[in-house]
């Protein structure tokens, strides 16, 4: 009823001729009683909020947002971010060329045309499959006894795939930044990219149901686009994927806490080849695949994976590894058409995110910057790294950090920019020269895209490091890259209103955005990011004490957070602990600062009815604990049934219940705000604290 309520308050408004994007008393007093109505619908006042802070700020959320309800696979403020960001998107996409657009987004708008019409493709879609493959080689399952298996070289058929479309079945190349002097570039050589993307969701119990599906796409595509008979198709998808669970074996395990150094060896590639010959010639790879001779040393990543590698192919027959290695290559080209008009666009608005995402960042901000946005994202990192340089001068708190390493601690921050992911001076032309994309066969442009995508990743060997590329993900959360010493602020949070407006209580933006913000600067202090200096290169410039004293205390959280379930799971225990790490101090970070902002405004004002502004019409809450109540709402969610298991299973990031109630359980001064009696759930005895 409550949300009810606040959409009726914006009745009037139109009504009386008013207009909301006036700065005027009245739209600033509705727009205040919104938030404050919706604030109020996601809580559940009658529960304690020192038993559990987070049923007590989203003890509502479920019951108006479940996604079970709504067929969704998760709701939350994040989802709600999207949702706004690409129905702009769309907006964009589909309307006729304009003023605002470049001959660059002419070319996205063409590819989204041609995905749209994707189904008239059809017809012709297993010729363009097939001949794709041709270019390779041939395909048993295609050809059935007439294979040659003796003509059939698996390092030489990867290399050539990943040469002409980056497309890398069984190991993967990049071209990227060196960690340890990340001026130049080097080559990296490890595992592929797979489907199911993690190792949890190829061993674990938890997981099977998503490998049957997987294991049925792979049987439909096989009969829908290159004709294999049923029987064939099924008894090949299983061999496909029971292989592809055995390659995952050798795959990272997230939870070993092994970071990037850990994980890479600056190696000659005649080292490699020492290693893993006969059955993985590293020198021909790299040369096939880069169409030269290297003969700098590389990085080979996760050696595991390489060693597992070698052994599975022994034992594999060359026939699975074949069909193996086509399905993947055709896997990438393929798209089912939508049984619907409104689900095709959805559906084309996610291929195109996942190749334009910078493109689509750089549109969305032409046509919808908000100064006051810039400014406001501007103003909270100023004064989140003015908070934390003092807290590393003369915190208390950060005693178990030696201080020659806290002065280093001190550069790193100094270091550290922050950048809106809006591409401004991205050289956009550069990027598509070659590309000719229209409007009528999806195949052709996504051929041609991943042509050239190819070519640039051989080019980059020698060329000037350019900015990581990091894809769709910085466009919607933002990110500390490490290897730049540069956090990434997506443009989609400069939508306003979600998350912050210049006429909400300074509560709100800093427990919301201030956060967010804090907890990727934390991040270039946790576990993995305090192996990186003030340049962004790989260096560990830690001492053997506080260093240990670090892993003293990471240890406190790894037996915190691996006593938590989420829906009758127990949570895994963990070494890594950098997503914790960072929410806790991430959210005393934000904390600290407006707690200076508010202190400030006390003593200027002299406590004028408590700061009447940091307050919320009908919101019996003090800006302090408004601050609390909207870092908790940010994690406000719901998970469909069928997704709970995958997410424990799979993602690195607690539930959103347990990030609100393990961070603020650590924290005193959120005890002292809601007078939680020591002993209480909200306020244990033992606490994790680093940052």
């Amino acid at each position: 009823m409550r949300l009810l309520y606040a959409l009726f308050l914006v009745v009037p408004v139109l009504v009386h001729g008013e207009n909301l994007s006036q700065d005027t008393w009245y739209t600033r007093e509705v727009k205040r009683q919104a938030k404050a109505a919706e604030i109020s619908s996601f809580m559940n006042k009658n529960v304690d909020p020192c038993e559990n802070f987070y049923k007590f700020a989203c003890g509502s959320y479920e019951r108006i947002n479940s996604a079970f309800s709504l067929q969704l696979v998760s709701t939350g403020l994040f989802d709600t971010l999207t949702k706004g960001y690409n129905r702009k998107i769309l907006k964009m996409l589909n309307t006729p060329t304009d003023e605002h657009d470049t001959a660059e987004d002419l070319q996205v708008k063409h590819f989204y045309e041609s995905c749209l019409e994707i189904k008239d493709l059809l017809p012709n879609y297993p010729e363009k499959l097939r001949n794709l493959i041709s270019e390779f080689g041939t395909m048993p399952v295609l050809e059935g006894d007439s294979w040659q298996e003796d003509d059939f070289d698996w390092v030489e058929t990867t290399a050539r795939m990943a040469h002409s479309y980056g497309i890398s079945p069984l190991i993967g190349l990049d071209v990227s930044k060196d960690i340890a002097n990340n001026s130049i570039n080097r080559i990296y050589l490890g595992q592929q990219e797979f489907p199911l993307e993690s190792r949890s969701m190829y061993v674990d119990n938890e997981t099977q149901i998503y490998r049957k599906k997987y294991q049925g796409t792979i049987k439909s595509y096989l009969q829908t686009f290159l004709g294999v008979e049923k029987a064939l198709a099924q008894r090949t998808a299983k061999e496909l994927i029971n292989f592809e669970v055995d390659l995952a074996r050798g795959l990272v395990d997230e939870s070993d806490g092994l970071d990037i150094k850990n994980l890479t060896e600056l190696i000659s590639i005649a080292e490699m080849n020492k290693r893993y010959a006969p059955t993985l010639d590293i020198s021909r790879l790299v040369s096939i695949t880069l169409d030269e001779k290297v003969t700098d040393d590389i990085y080979e990543f996760g050696s595991r994976f390489q060693r597992n590698l070698v052994e599975v192919l022994k034992r594999t027959p060359r026939r699975t590894v074949a069909n193996y290695m086509y399905f993947r290559l055709i896997y990438e080209f393929i798209e089912i058409p939508a049984d619907s008009p409104e689900k095709q666009e959805k559906d084309c608005l996610t291929i195109v995110k996942k190749i334009f995402a910078k493109n689509l960042d750089n549109m969305f901000y032409r046509r919808y910057n908000n100064d006051k946005s810039s400014a406001e994202i501007e103003s909270i990192w100023r004064q989140l790294k003015a908070t934390f340089r003092e807290s590393l001068r003369s915190s208390p708190l950060l005693d178990w950090i030696e201080r020659p390493i806290r002065n280093l601690a001190i550069a790193k921050l100094e270091g550290m920019t922050l950048q809106v992911s809006n591409y401004v001076d991205h050289n956009f032309t550069a990027e598509f020269e070659g590309l000719n994309l229209q409007s009528t066969d999806y195949v052709e442009n996504f051929r041609q895209i991943s042509l050239v995508a190819a070519r640039q990743t051989r080019q980059k060997l020698h060329q000037p490091a350019e900015p990581l590329d990091a894809g769709e993900t910085l466009s919607y959360t933002p990110a500390n890259i490490l290897v730049e010493n540069t956090i990434k602020v997506p443009v989609s949070l400069l939508q306003p209103f979600y998350i912050w407006a210049d006429v909400y209580p300074n509560a709100i933006t800093f427990g919301s955005l201030a956060y967010l913000i804090g907890h990727e600067l934390i991040h270039g202090f946790d576990d993995t990011g305090r192996g990186f200096d003030s340049h962004g290169n790989a260096h560990d410039w830690w001492d053997e004490r506080s260093s240990n004293s670090f892993q003293d205390r990471r240890k406190c959280f790894t037996r915190q957070y691996g006593n938590y379930a989420y829906d009758g799971i127990q949570l895994k225990k963990s070494i890594a602990q950098s997503e914790n790490i960072a929410d806790n101090g991430g959210v005393r970070l934000a904390y600290t600062a407006y707690r200076k902002w508010y202190d400030e405004q006390l003593r200027t004002y002299g406590g004028a009815l408590e700061l009447e502004e940091e307050r919320l019409p009908t919101l019996n809450y003090s800006g302090l604990q408004l601050f609390f109540i909207s870092f908790a709402q940010i994690w406000c969610n719901d998970v469909h049934p069928v997704v709970r298991a995958m997410q424990v299973s799979t993602d690195q990031h607690m539930p959103g219940q347990i990030r609100v109630i393990g961070s603020l359980s650590n924290f005193d001064q959120f005890s002292e705000v809601f007078q939680c009696p020591a002993g209480s759930p909200m306020n244990p005895a033992e606490k994790c604290v680093l940052y």
